[in-house]
């Protein structure tokens, strides 16, 4: 009865953390976005605690308390995008399950989630959340080009930026299906490394993740990496067919997976040579504004696995 009595307390509880989450989530500013992104938290923490049970109800408390306070829309996002993820994640972490497993079962949980979202937006609430990006990145592209108009540039510069927007935008639309594949193990790690840190500080012992240094990637993601870029080679003659989109798809998937381990490796070799840190640091925060540097680490990831730099095949 006690062990039932603080399960109860616990889970009302964190509900109420979730609820909060979301509040902070919808009007605080910057951070709001990444509130969102560890909403899942509460009810992984009630999962792992007291299992899968009690982070159902945490979860529905919570989903009903946001309709009730913010609107039954964003109740259910977070619901459908992140409370499956956080379930699973609860439950994972409640069997104590090995770090990768773990991250293979959560990832595919919110990969099915984000499938589960987009699938009622748009057969029941009859909503297109893609259009509905779409559309606000055009009426921000107005806005810009009006900007531009009254600070006096001249027409073909406008026009020139003009279309430069319209071919990111379009890359967007292709890359889409990729994008949130991606994004599925992304926030999966994210969500997995908060509440490992948190339950540990709470007693909590679990599997090692390997040391950041010793991560790699198996070798054949270089095999598909090398086909799609011979596809989008080819393909780019055709860009109404599908293969080019799936192409594309493809070498975006493979190509941040290389960018991470060149990532690892540049890190591996800060400390290996006694280098300063700060300039591991400045060399990430280079390639998301650089596109050669970028270009620059993918390489260095894929010559880390061709000829294993960091001697892990040997160990």
């Amino acid at each position: 009865m006690n062990k039932r009595t603080s399960s109860m307390v616990e889970a009302g509880i964190l509900s109420a953390v979730a609820i909060a989450l979301a509040l902070a989530g919808m009007y605080i500013p910057v951070i709001g976005g990444f509130l969102n992104f560890v909403w899942p938290l509460p009810i992984a923490i009630c999962g792992m605690r007291h299992g899968l049970k009690w982070s159902i109800m945490t979860l529905f408390v919570a989903g009903v308390g946001v309709a009730m306070i913010i609107s039954p829309l964003q109740a259910f996002l977070l619901v459908a995008i992140f409370g499956i993820l956080g379930v699973a994640l609860g439950e994972a972490m409640h069997r104590r399950m090995e770090p990768g497993k773990l991250m293979a079962v959560v990832s595919v949980a919110a990969l099915i989630s984000i499938i589960i979202n987009f699938a009622i937006s748009f057969w029941v609430l009859d909503i297109n959340p893609i259009n509905m990006m779409f559309e606000s990145f055009d009426q921000g592209g107005a806005e810009v080009m009006n900007y531009y108009r009254e600070m006096g540039l001249n027409e073909e510069d406008i026009a020139r930026a003009q279309k430069e927007l319209a071919d990111m935008v379009y890359m967007m639309k292709i890359i889409m299906p990729g994008a949130f594949l991606f994004c599925a193990p992304v926030l999966a790690f994210i969500n997995y490394w908060c509440a490992r840190k948190i339950m540990q500080r709470a007693g909590e012992t679990f599997a090692p993740i390997p040391d950041f240094y010793d991560l790699s990637f198996p070798k054949w993601i270089l095999v598909p990496f090398f086909v799609s870029l011979f596809m989008v080679t080819y393909y780019f003659q055709y860009p109404e067919k599908a293969m080019y989109a799936v192409s594309v798809n493809i070498q975006m998937i493979f190509s941040m997976l290389l960018v991470i381990q060149g990532i690892i490796m540049l890190y591996w070799y800060v400390r290996k040579y006694n280098r300063p840190k700060w300039l591991a640091h400045v060399a990430v925060a280079f390639l998301m504004f650089v596109p050669l540097f970028a270009q620059i680490i993918l390489y260095v990831g894929a010559f880390d696995l061709i000829f294993d730099f960091r001697k892990l095949r040997a160990k």
